[in-house]
């Protein structure tokens, strides 16, 4: 691929008068576009640029093709693998102003909208009027669409609904070369060609910028219980869920919260959350359409993890229960990071039986090199969010313990037969890391993928490969 150049200033000038002058920034402000969520890292753009629509954006791409200058796109930031950083001078293309929802198709339950958009306003939007759109990032209050379907996001509800990719009928989005290109719509089935539509779900922005997304919706289930089931020991909780899965009960949810996250909460919040002594925690979600298949579906988990040794079971049946239930879960990383404001957050997975040998192995990685490591995350998936916290270590001496324990930990969930990353993609922190995970002719693979869509290498340049 062609080396990438910086911007003169009579090339950021041109791209500015694209967007016109109140649509850029260029020294104030531009500190708020330097980072995401990543702990630790940051870097300046050349200029950011906030277009209003997809044909602004192919003119700002063409041009940086034919000059060869790194873009970053970028949504609202909330990432933590580094993917919208934008290193190396970049151009970067903020979607903040593409932030409307377009169309709400009620026949065909499909929704339209534009990348910037909140999911948790999807959420709401279409909850009002009786439908349904499953993926919930933990981060669904802040985190956009747009960013969702470049990582393929996933959240808590996967275990019965899927993930993002699972709800993508439709894209527009434009290339590097400035092309602009559209795959599938309101369809159910679509198998003309090869699938780019998928292709570019989970791309992390380096294939093209979305612009617009079509999404399939479903109707809202007509009842809604939470339970928060403690359990003395990690082992026993994760047994339950194993239990709950080979018995088809298949819950919305299954989320897992180790004992001392619970503390740590208690701790930096000043509340007492229930079951606080227990060694784990699993909140599960279940759906039912009317009250007595929920009562059945309720009393039938409730006694079964009894059986398997869980201290108690409470029962969330009511909207402000629910929400209180689950502020705790989405406050986690809000809590670990007040107790260390710097971590190494990583994004597991392995086969849910497997999930007890992945939390003992970084508990053990954690003894290992003296520092904490905490876990949380999706069980119902097998998917884990484990942090390790610097605390109060010295600089140096957290720097050469992390380049130790990072590979372990993803060789550690590669060798359970799982993965590197769940659901928070490559970005810039994983790159290296990426043929721990995947082959070398998969590899190869995208790497073609990559040059037939973005020749010149501009887009999101040294991201996931």
């Amino acid at each position: 691929m062609a080396k990438l150049k910086k911007p003169d200033n009579e090339k950021i000038e041109f791209l500015i008068d694209i967007v016109g002058k109140d649509n850029a920034n260029r020294d104030e402000l531009i500190e708020n576009y330097c980072r995401d969520e990543t702990p630790g890292i940051s870097s300046k753009p050349s200029v950011v640029l906030k277009p209003s629509n997809e044909n602004e954006i192919a003119e700002i791409l063409k041009f940086c093709n034919e000059n060869l200058l790194p873009v970053v796109p970028r949504g609202l930031g909330t990432g933590v693998t580094g993917g919208s950083i934008p290193f190396d001078n970049a151009v970067l293309i903020s979607l903040e102003r593409m932030n409307k929802i377009l169309e709400i198709d009620t026949e065909n339950l499909m929704l339209i909208t534009q990348p910037a958009v909140i999911t948790g306003d999807i959420h709401s939007t279409v909850e009002d009027m009786g439908l349904f759109y499953p993926p919930d990032p933990a981060s669904t209050d802040s985190c956009s669409i747009g960013g969702n379907v470049s990582t393929n996001a996933a959240g808590m509800r996967a275990v019965k609904y899927g993930v993002t990719r699972d709800y993508v009928k439709g894209i527009r989005a434009v290339t590097p070369t400035g092309d602009i290109i559209k795959y599938g719509g309101k369809l159910v089935k679509n198998v003309a060609g090869y699938d780019l539509l998928h292709t570019l779900v989970g791309s992390e922005g380096t294939l093209a910028i979305i612009t617009e997304i079509t999404l399939k919706l479903l109707p809202l289930p007509a009842k809604r219980v939470d339970l928060l089931v403690g359990f003395e020991s990690v082992e026993k909780s994760t047994q339950a869920v194993t239990e709950i899965i080979k018995r088809k009960m298949v819950p919305t949810a299954i989320e897992f919260i180790e004992g001392d996250i619970i503390r740590l909460i208690n701790e930096v919040t000043g509340k007492e959350l229930p079951m606080s002594e227990a060694g784990a925690q699993l909140i599960i979600s279940l759906e039912a359409d009317t009250e007595d298949e929920m009562e059945r579906r309720y009393f039938e988990i409730g006694e079964l993890t009894m059986e398997l040794g869980a201290i108690d079971v409470l029962v969330a049946d009511n909207r402000p229960l629910r929400e209180r239930l689950w502020e705790t879960r989405r406050s986690i990383r809000d809590g670990i990071r007040t107790a260390s404001p710097i971590i190494i957050a990583e994004d597991v997975a392995v086969p849910r039986a497997n999930l007890s040998k992945l939390w003992k192995g970084a508990r053990d990685l954690g003894k290992k090199y003296d520092m904490r490591v905490l876990s949380f995350g999706h069980a119902g998936d097998g998917n884990l969010h484990i942090d390790a916290l610097k605390d109060d270590m010295r600089d140096d001496e957290w720097e050469s313990k992390i380049a130790q324990y990072v590979p372990e930990l993803l060789k550690l969930a590669v060798d359970l037969d799982g993965t590197i990353t769940a659901e928070h993609g490559i970005g810039k922190l994983k790159r290296q890391y990426l043929p721990l995970g995947v082959g070398k002719k998969e590899i190869e693979i995208m790497g073609e993928i990559k040059r037939a869509f973005d020749p010149n290498g501009i887009l999101n340049p040294d991201k996931a490969f």
